[in-house]
């Protein structure tokens, strides 16, 4: 199903330096320390006054992105709708040093009658990150500390172990709250701003990156005057029934992990979590849960900017993520930032027609030669076809030929032609 067919836990701070790092790399600067204050403009244009120790400075812009998480001041100001509630449960997660038997490298669910633990492999050497709930008589008190749940968390771990060190605690309250729309004038909002809930699953960094990166491409073409500002409106179309899709899923498995009905707590304890172990011996569950959890399964099958003008019966579908070949894996051809057109064929396109792709295409496209081989024939393909790749690698148009008046028909709705 993918070149990464494993679970990695890739923390979040590692990735905004990841993401810093690339920043600098084109020459961009990051401002940071700087309070956004408030919006003065926000429908045709950006007008944001923003504060850095005593100074008031005002940031003149096309669009913004509000990325500023579960109490975004720019969702506020707009007084986007968020509506959802608060679990009634209290959190703990703490980074620590452990020492035990076990492997330094595996994931360990541990569920209680009244509460449960988790603890994540960090990087480094007995690094682990552990998360889970207070009992019940903690709820009410402050100023916890992580000596006085260690012996909680023992007993529901159930696994000799000793802890070195602390280097972090935190206790919190979880929520399960999303907007009913995503974007308000030039606003728009990506990740926790628009929809916040439970870590059930390791759902959010994941969502808020394809969030961005849904929004971004448009937003890049729009800027260099290849598509029209109404392809922005697809970004809410595409991923607000992702996010509440999501909201449903993350609300239903953490209310399993979490209850407090009796029936639920000894189903929890003695049959879930027996039956968790048994998924890697049952063929068809485990490609299912790859799917659902890496995300991959979501489609965008159609929505506005799918199209397809084939007449063969393909396995999959214009709006799809690109489908991963195995050893025919074409995803090391599609890291640009651009569209991608992949020819699969019997004999490649010759000069002529080269050029006559470029003249219709609005936008520059990398063009990718694939034989029609077995791993295509799997997929339902039997003849010669064209599979036009949005940059964020989901499929946004197909067709047979290099028919123009096919193609037009698809570009002409969002791109200037």
């Amino acid at each position: 199903l993918s070149e990464f067919s494993y679970m990695l836990a890739f923390e979040q701070s590692k990735n905004e330096e990841l993401l810093v790092s690339n920043l600098q790399k084109q020459g961009k600067t990051i401002h940071w320390q700087y309070e956004f204050i408030e919006l003065k403009e926000f429908k045709e244009s950006i007008v944001a006054v923003a504060k850095q120790d005593n100074n008031l400075i005002q940031i003149n812009a096309k669009y913004l992105i509000a990325c500023d998480g579960a109490n975004s001041a720019v969702r506020q100001q707009l007084k986007f709708s968020f509506k959802g509630g608060t679990y009634s449960h209290k959190f703990f997660v703490a980074d620590t040093q452990l020492q035990w038997d076990q492997p330094y490298d595996k994931l360990i669910v541990a569920p209680g009658v009244n509460n449960f633990c988790a603890l994540f492999p960090l990087y480094g050497e007995k690094s682990y990150r552990v998360i889970g709930s207070l009992p019940k008589h903690f709820f009410d008190k402050e100023d916890i500390s992580f000596a006085d749940i260690e012996s909680v968390v023992m007993d529901t771990l159930g696994i000799k172990a000793k802890f070195e060190a602390v280097n972090w605690f935190s206790t919190y309250k979880l929520h399960h709250r999303g907007v009913d729309h995503f974007r308000e004038g030039n606003v728009f909002l990506a990740g926790d701003s628009a929809h916040i809930h439970s870590p059930a699953g390791g759902q959010g960094m994941n969502t808020g990156l394809q969030d961005a990166y849904n929004l971004c491409w448009k937003l890049a073409m729009v800027l260099k005057k290849q598509a029209h500002p109404s392809i922005l409106d697809t970004y809410n179309e595409e991923r607000l029934p992702f996010a509440r899709w999501l909201l449903k899923f993350t609300d239903r498995g953490f209310n399993i992990m979490t209850s407090t009905n009796w029936f639920i707590k000894k189903l929890r304890k003695y049959v879930a979590f027996n039956l968790v172990g048994m998924i890697p011996t049952i063929a068809w569950v485990r490609p299912t849960m790859f799917r659902v959890l890496s995300q991959i399964w979501y489609s965008y099958a159609g929505r506005s900017l799918s199209g397809s003008a084939t007449k063969q019966k393909l396995k999959f579908r214009a709006g799809d993520r690109v489908p991963y070949l195995g050893a025919d894996n074409i995803y090391p051809s599609l890291t640009d930032p651009s569209f991608h057109l992949v020819h699969i064929h019997s004999e490649p396109l010759d000069n002529f027609l080269l050029k006559r792709i470029s003249q219709w295409l609005p936008f520059p496209v990398k063009l990718i030669e694939c034989p029609l081989n077995k791993s295509w024939l799997n997929l339902g393909v039997v003849s010669e076809i064209f599979i036009l790749i949005r940059p964020d690698n989901y499929i946004g148009f197909l067709f047979d030929k290099l028919d123009e008046s096919d193609i037009r028909a698809y570009l002409n709705k969002y791109f200037n032609l």
